[in-house]
């Protein structure tokens, strides 16, 4: 397994790492910059993945937050829908991976080569957002046709993943084995996702971002008064990028030592007749562990109530603990989380937490394993389909045929129609059905009518949720077949 790297960049230290941010900047004629390429004094358009969903699918404190209020004003600067711009980042990044594919293996092998892709998808994300990531995946030009076949395109939940991963990572060392049970802690930029999903995913505002702001807020504590204010954005990110994300960030451990950074050229004392540059600044472990506990303290309390949500659920804790995700990289998270919890917590080394969800993709399409997820609390094979008999009664010709799909997120789900049940989805189909071949339904009033059968199967696999009809048997034609998602 190959990971692409080579990517256009600002700054140093970012061209060959494992992964490029997710982040698009549009200059006034509409053309994008993305990933790495997005030059230091831009404001970039983050975070626009979660633009796809409702508001009131969104937790209260992401919906409020700085970071996806200026994601919504940003969008609305660049004057396109949430699913372009996300059909723009996927093209861009689908276009890099290819011709970095190509360099490796050449045109000619690239050419006959059928694509599988997998997209990994968080793990309550609605299924209407699912659906509009397909719609995104097809605009980017990802299934565009190919003279050797068709590109398959699936999903796969992102905690399947990054568990799939981790495991493969320590298969020759480790003790997993099947019935054990694992919570996944997914830290990331933004946010942080604790897992499995007994009741739901647990997440909050915690991620390597919020880690970033705290240390800049230290630097300005530490700094003359005023003198940070000569620093351009420009210079922040760049400061931020060799002190911090590529020195200070992934050593910190709660050393006792003193830790040195290089302030910007721009940082001076603005007192009168002081105007100099302080070239180097010390700072303590302490004050290096004032800016990660506050974060890593709401990590901790997030991975609490899933150990304790297991422990409930299996009357023992959890087996394993498992860091992933850029911030699962840390060394002091690990040693924090291992010094909390009974559970053995597993880290890779190097940039294989920070991999390991798009590693995971690659691994479950190779292994296609039968895993088990948690749906209502109960286990199910998650490719395992749910098939139930429907009839609907006609007095007259029909003419498209509609049923609608409704959830609950209540558990366990009410028997009747609450405040928790909403529609889903709606299933169409026009199958041309000869009315008077149906079979005939006489009511209690003597009204004549025509019953028509049919069953719907549900299929939950790849991240996705999938609907099928079927009459009199036979599978009613995909083509013939359209499922709406609220």
């Amino acid at each position: 397994m190959e990971i692409v790297t080579s990517w256009d960049a600002e700054f140093h230290h970012c061209s060959d790492v494992e992964k490029a941010p997710t982040q698009l900047w549009y200059d006034e004629d509409g053309n994008a910059t993305w990933g790495y390429s997005i030059p230091a004094d831009k404001d970039a358009l983050k975070w626009f993945k979660l633009l796809l969903l409702k508001p009131e699918d969104l937790p209260a404190d992401v919906s409020k937050s700085e970071q996806l209020t200026n994601a919504r004003r940003l969008q609305q600067e660049t004057g396109q829908k949430p699913i372009d711009i996300i059909a723009c980042f996927l093209g861009k990044l689908w276009d890099h991976a290819m011709e970095s594919i190509k360099r490796s293996i050449g045109a000619r092998l690239l050419n006959m080569s059928k694509f599988y892709v997998v997209i990994t998808l968080p793990a309550i994300w609605p299924p209407y957002a699912q659906d509009l990531m397909k719609q995104a995946a097809g605009l980017s030009g990802i299934l565009n046709a190919r003279s050797c076949g068709d590109t398959t395109l699936r999903f796969v939940s992102e905690p399947e993943a990054a568990a799939l991963a981790t495991i493969k990572d320590l298969s020759k060392r480790s003790t997993v084995k099947s019935g054990d049970t694992i919570v996944i802690c997914d830290a990331g930029g933004g946010t942080v996702v604790s897992l499995p999903r007994l009741d739901m995913a647990l997440g909050a505002l915690c991620g390597g971002v919020f880690l970033d702001e705290n240390f800049i807020n230290l630097i300005k504590s530490k700094v003359p008064k005023g003198s940070w204010d000569q620093v351009s954005k420009a210079q922040e990110r760049k400061f931020l990028n060799d002190g911090w994300e590529h020195g200070i960030k992934p050593q910190f451990a709660n050393q006792d030592r003193p830790w040195l950074v290089d302030l910007p050229e721009a940082c001076k004392d603005t007192t009168p007749r002081r105007l100099k540059r302080r070239r180097a600044l010390e700072l303590s472990s302490d004050e290096i562990l004032s800016v990660f506990c506050p974060i890593v303290d709401k990590i901790e309390a997030l991975v609490r109530r899933q150990y304790d949500a297991v422990e409930e659920k299996f009357s023992k804790p959890p087996n394993y603990i498992i860091l992933v995700g850029g911030f699962g990289r840390s060394r002091y998270l690990f040693d924090r989380l291992r010094a909390k919890f009974t559970s053995t917590v597993l880290q890779s080394q190097g940039s294989r937490p920070w991999t390991a969800i798009c590693r995971g993709a690659v691994v479950h399409e190779l292994s296609k394993q039968n895993l088990s997820t948690q749906l209502g609390g109960d286990d199910i094979t998650s490719k395992r389909p749910v098939r139930h008999s429907f009839y609907k009664l006609y007095s007259g010709p029909m003419g498209e045929v509609e049923d609608d799909i409704h959830c609950s997120a209540s558990h366990p789900p009410p028997s009747r129609v609450d405040d928790t049940v909403r529609r889903m989805c709606q299933i169409k189909w026009n199958k041309q059905v000869c009315f008077e071949s149906l079979p005939t339904y006489i009511n209690p009033t003597g009204e004549v009518y025509r019953q028509l059968n049919l069953d719907v199967e549900m299929t939950c696999e790849d991240g996705t949720v999938d609907f099928m009809v079927y009459h009199n048997g036979t599978r009613v034609a995909a083509q013939n077949v359209e499922v709406e998602f609220d």
